[in-house]
Protein backbone atom coordinates (compact mmCIF):
# COMPACT_ATOMS: atom_id res chain seq x y z
CA UNK A 1 0.00 0.00 0.00
CA UNK A 2 1.00 3.29 -0.66
CA UNK A 3 -0.21 6.88 0.52
CA UNK A 4 -0.37 9.61 -2.21
CA UNK A 5 -1.19 12.91 -0.84
CA UNK A 6 -1.81 15.96 -3.00
CA UNK A 7 -1.42 19.42 -0.91
CA UNK A 8 -3.10 22.12 -2.41
CA UNK A 9 -3.92 25.99 -1.33
CA UNK A 10 -7.58 24.91 -0.86
CA UNK A 11 -7.81 20.91 0.12
CA UNK A 12 -5.34 18.49 0.37
CA UNK A 13 -5.93 15.23 -1.12
CA UNK A 14 -5.03 11.94 0.06
CA UNK A 15 -5.15 8.36 -1.16
CA UNK A 16 -4.35 4.81 -0.64
CA UNK A 17 -3.18 2.61 -3.56
CA UNK A 18 -2.41 -0.86 -3.86
CA UNK A 19 -1.51 -1.87 -7.11
CA UNK A 20 -2.92 0.19 -9.54
CA UNK A 21 -6.21 0.61 -7.74
CA UNK A 22 -7.10 3.52 -5.55
CA UNK A 23 -8.60 1.82 -1.91
CA UNK A 24 -9.69 4.62 -0.10
CA UNK A 25 -9.58 8.36 -0.66
CA UNK A 26 -9.67 11.00 2.32
CA UNK A 27 -9.92 15.01 1.85
CA UNK A 28 -9.04 17.39 4.57
CA UNK A 29 -8.49 20.97 4.90
CA UNK A 30 -5.41 22.66 4.14
CA UNK A 31 -4.28 24.70 7.47
CA UNK A 32 -1.71 26.84 7.61
CA UNK A 33 -1.81 26.40 10.92
CA UNK A 34 -1.01 22.72 12.98
CA UNK A 35 -2.11 19.34 12.09
CA UNK A 36 -3.52 16.71 14.92
CA UNK A 37 -1.15 13.73 14.71
CA UNK A 38 -4.20 11.98 16.92
CA UNK A 39 -6.89 12.95 14.57
CA UNK A 40 -4.70 11.68 11.46
CA UNK A 41 -4.45 8.63 12.97
CA UNK A 42 -8.11 8.09 14.19
CA UNK A 43 -9.02 8.80 10.09
CA UNK A 44 -6.49 6.45 8.46
CA UNK A 45 -6.71 4.04 11.02
CA UNK A 46 -5.02 0.37 9.85
CA UNK A 47 -4.53 1.18 7.10
CA UNK A 48 -1.23 3.05 8.49
CA UNK A 49 -0.16 -0.37 9.57
CA UNK A 50 -0.28 -1.76 5.42
CA UNK A 51 1.83 1.58 4.20
CA UNK A 52 4.79 0.70 3.06
CA UNK A 53 5.67 4.56 1.41
CA UNK A 54 4.39 8.03 1.55
CA UNK A 55 4.20 10.55 -1.16
CA UNK A 56 3.82 13.94 -1.21
CA UNK A 57 3.50 17.01 -3.59
CA UNK A 58 2.38 20.17 -2.38
CA UNK A 59 2.03 23.99 -3.62
CA UNK A 60 2.04 24.89 0.28
CA UNK A 61 5.49 24.34 2.06
CA UNK A 62 3.93 25.14 5.62
CA UNK A 63 1.64 22.66 5.38
CA UNK A 64 4.08 20.47 3.47
CA UNK A 65 6.17 20.28 6.40
CA UNK A 66 3.35 19.97 9.06
CA UNK A 67 2.42 17.16 6.97
CA UNK A 68 5.48 15.32 6.81
CA UNK A 69 6.06 15.40 10.65
CA UNK A 70 2.61 14.75 11.53
CA UNK A 71 3.14 11.49 9.23
CA UNK A 72 6.57 10.18 10.68
CA UNK A 73 4.73 10.61 14.27
CA UNK A 74 1.81 8.51 13.64
CA UNK A 75 3.79 5.88 11.06
CA UNK A 76 7.60 6.14 12.29
CA UNK A 77 9.07 3.44 10.32
CA UNK A 78 7.36 4.44 6.67
CA UNK A 79 9.50 6.85 4.29
CA UNK A 80 7.81 9.96 3.32
CA UNK A 81 9.27 11.17 0.25
CA UNK A 82 8.63 14.70 -1.32
CA UNK A 83 8.51 15.53 -4.90
CA UNK A 84 10.66 17.88 -6.01
CA UNK A 85 13.39 17.34 -3.13
CA UNK A 86 13.35 13.25 -2.47
CA UNK A 87 11.59 12.48 -5.51
CA UNK A 88 12.52 14.04 -9.35
CA UNK A 89 9.94 14.17 -12.35
CA UNK A 90 11.81 13.07 -14.78
CA UNK A 91 10.17 15.33 -17.69
CA UNK A 92 12.50 17.49 -19.86
CA UNK A 93 11.69 20.92 -19.12
CA UNK A 94 11.84 24.17 -21.86
CA UNK A 95 11.09 26.76 -18.79
CA UNK A 96 13.76 29.52 -18.28
CA UNK A 97 13.31 29.21 -14.60
CA UNK A 98 12.30 25.61 -13.39
CA UNK A 99 12.48 26.46 -9.99
CA UNK A 100 9.23 28.60 -10.35
CA UNK A 101 7.39 25.43 -11.89
CA UNK A 102 4.58 24.13 -8.89
CA UNK A 103 5.41 20.48 -8.91
CA UNK A 104 1.56 19.71 -9.14
CA UNK A 105 2.35 20.91 -12.70
CA UNK A 106 4.84 18.88 -13.64
CA UNK A 107 3.15 15.69 -12.18
CA UNK A 108 0.13 15.99 -14.06
CA UNK A 109 1.69 16.91 -17.09
CA UNK A 110 4.18 14.01 -16.85
CA UNK A 111 1.28 11.54 -16.31
CA UNK A 112 -0.95 12.33 -19.37
CA UNK A 113 2.11 12.29 -21.05
CA UNK A 114 2.56 9.06 -20.21
CA UNK A 115 -1.24 7.84 -20.74
CA UNK A 116 -2.33 9.79 -23.59
CA UNK A 117 0.51 10.50 -25.73
CA UNK A 118 2.12 14.04 -27.13
CA UNK A 119 1.24 16.31 -27.61
CA UNK A 120 -1.13 16.95 -24.77
CA UNK A 121 -2.39 19.58 -22.77
CA UNK A 122 -3.25 19.34 -18.91
CA UNK A 123 -6.15 21.91 -17.97
CA UNK A 124 -6.16 21.31 -13.62
CA UNK A 125 -9.25 23.69 -12.29
CA UNK A 126 -8.12 23.57 -8.92
CA UNK A 127 -8.13 26.77 -6.64
CA UNK A 128 -6.19 28.50 -9.53
CA UNK A 129 -7.22 27.16 -13.07
CA UNK A 130 -3.66 25.97 -15.01
CA UNK A 131 -3.37 25.00 -18.69
CA UNK A 132 0.07 22.69 -18.83
CA UNK A 133 1.72 21.70 -22.12
CA UNK A 134 3.64 19.30 -23.46
CA UNK A 135 5.03 19.52 -26.77
CA UNK A 136 5.15 16.43 -29.38
CA UNK A 137 8.55 15.74 -28.35
CA UNK A 138 7.41 15.05 -24.99
CA UNK A 139 8.97 18.69 -23.12
CA UNK A 140 7.09 20.22 -20.79
CA UNK A 141 7.29 23.93 -22.41
CA UNK A 142 5.06 25.81 -19.82
CA UNK A 143 0.99 27.23 -20.02
CA UNK A 144 -1.34 29.52 -18.20
CA UNK A 145 -2.51 30.45 -14.61
CA UNK A 146 -5.87 32.68 -13.99
CA UNK A 147 -8.21 32.09 -11.31
CA UNK A 148 -10.30 29.22 -10.82
CA UNK A 149 -13.73 28.84 -10.55
CA UNK A 150 -14.16 28.93 -6.61
CA UNK A 151 -11.73 31.68 -6.10
CA UNK A 152 -13.39 33.77 -8.80
CA UNK A 153 -17.19 33.45 -7.25
CA UNK A 154 -15.71 34.61 -3.84
CA UNK A 155 -13.93 37.33 -5.37
CA UNK A 156 -17.46 38.78 -7.05
CA UNK A 157 -19.17 38.18 -3.42
CA UNK A 158 -16.53 40.31 -1.71
CA UNK A 159 -15.74 43.20 -4.00
CA UNK A 160 -19.77 43.73 -5.28
CA UNK A 161 -21.48 44.82 -2.73
CA UNK A 162 -25.33 43.72 -3.70
CA UNK A 163 -24.05 40.24 -4.97
CA UNK A 164 -24.70 37.25 -2.72
CA UNK A 165 -22.08 34.39 -1.99
CA UNK A 166 -23.01 31.80 -4.79
CA UNK A 167 -21.71 27.87 -3.93
CA UNK A 168 -21.75 27.13 -7.86
CA UNK A 169 -23.35 24.13 -8.99
CA UNK A 170 -24.19 22.28 -12.02
CA UNK A 171 -27.08 23.23 -13.95
CA UNK A 172 -29.52 21.97 -16.71
CA UNK A 173 -29.53 22.85 -19.88
CA UNK A 174 -27.75 25.58 -21.75
CA UNK A 175 -29.83 28.37 -22.01
CA UNK A 176 -27.85 31.53 -21.24
CA UNK A 177 -30.25 33.61 -19.64
CA UNK A 178 -31.03 33.43 -15.95
CA UNK A 179 -34.44 34.51 -13.88
CA UNK A 180 -32.76 35.74 -10.64
CA UNK A 181 -29.35 36.98 -9.41
CA UNK A 182 -27.90 33.62 -7.56
CA UNK A 183 -28.38 31.55 -10.92
CA UNK A 184 -26.89 34.77 -13.29
CA UNK A 185 -23.71 34.38 -11.26
CA UNK A 186 -24.04 30.26 -11.31
CA UNK A 187 -24.64 29.97 -15.23
CA UNK A 188 -22.56 33.21 -15.62
CA UNK A 189 -19.27 31.35 -13.82
CA UNK A 190 -19.58 28.19 -15.35
CA UNK A 191 -20.77 29.29 -19.26
CA UNK A 192 -17.73 31.83 -18.76
CA UNK A 193 -15.17 29.96 -17.55
CA UNK A 194 -16.26 27.22 -20.25
CA UNK A 195 -15.88 29.74 -23.26
CA UNK A 196 -12.94 30.97 -21.48
CA UNK A 197 -11.33 27.40 -21.71
CA UNK A 198 -12.78 27.13 -25.42
CA UNK A 199 -10.69 30.11 -26.33
CA UNK A 200 -7.40 29.23 -24.47
CA UNK A 201 -7.82 25.82 -25.83
CA UNK A 202 -8.13 26.77 -29.51
CA UNK A 203 -5.28 28.98 -28.92
CA UNK A 204 -2.95 26.58 -28.15
CA UNK A 205 -4.05 24.22 -31.07
CA UNK A 206 -3.40 26.92 -33.50
CA UNK A 207 0.08 27.56 -32.32
CA UNK A 208 0.87 23.77 -31.61
CA UNK A 209 -1.00 21.51 -33.54
CA UNK A 210 -4.82 20.28 -34.42
CA UNK A 211 -3.91 16.88 -32.84
CA UNK A 212 -3.15 18.53 -29.30
CA UNK A 213 -4.39 16.40 -26.90
CA UNK A 214 -6.81 17.92 -23.97
CA UNK A 215 -7.03 16.35 -20.76
CA UNK A 216 -9.13 18.15 -17.74
CA UNK A 217 -8.34 17.43 -14.32
CA UNK A 218 -9.02 18.67 -10.83
CA UNK A 219 -11.98 19.20 -8.32
CA UNK A 220 -14.62 21.64 -10.95
CA UNK A 221 -13.15 19.53 -14.09
CA UNK A 222 -16.65 17.83 -14.12
CA UNK A 223 -18.73 21.52 -14.01
CA UNK A 224 -17.17 23.10 -16.49
CA UNK A 225 -16.07 20.33 -19.33
CA UNK A 226 -19.80 19.10 -19.71
CA UNK A 227 -20.35 22.73 -20.97
CA UNK A 228 -16.90 22.93 -23.08
CA UNK A 229 -16.81 21.92 -26.91
CA UNK A 230 -12.97 21.59 -26.50
CA UNK A 231 -12.38 18.90 -23.82
CA UNK A 232 -13.51 15.73 -24.28
CA UNK A 233 -11.38 13.61 -21.80
CA UNK A 234 -11.53 14.01 -18.00
CA UNK A 235 -8.89 12.24 -15.72
CA UNK A 236 -9.55 13.60 -11.89
CA UNK A 237 -7.23 11.44 -10.60
CA UNK A 238 -4.38 12.57 -12.81
CA UNK A 239 -2.18 14.02 -10.10
CA UNK A 240 -2.42 10.15 -7.88
CA UNK A 241 -1.81 8.31 -11.57
CA UNK A 242 1.89 10.84 -11.71
CA UNK A 243 2.26 10.13 -8.26
CA UNK A 244 1.90 6.76 -8.48
CA UNK A 245 4.19 6.32 -11.48
CA UNK A 246 6.84 8.14 -10.29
Amino acid sequence: MRMLVDIGNTNTSIAFVSGKKIRKRYFIHTSRENINADALRRLFGPRLCETEEIVLVSVVPKFCSLMKRSMMSVAPNVPVRIVGKDVNVPIQIGYPSPSEIGQDRLVVAFAASRVYGNPVLVVDFGTALTFDLVNKNGRYEGGLIFPGLRLGAEALARNAALLPHVTINPVKGKAPIAKNTRDSINRGMLFGYAAACDGIIARFKKKCSKALKVIATGGDAALITRHSSQIKTVCPDLIFEGLLRL
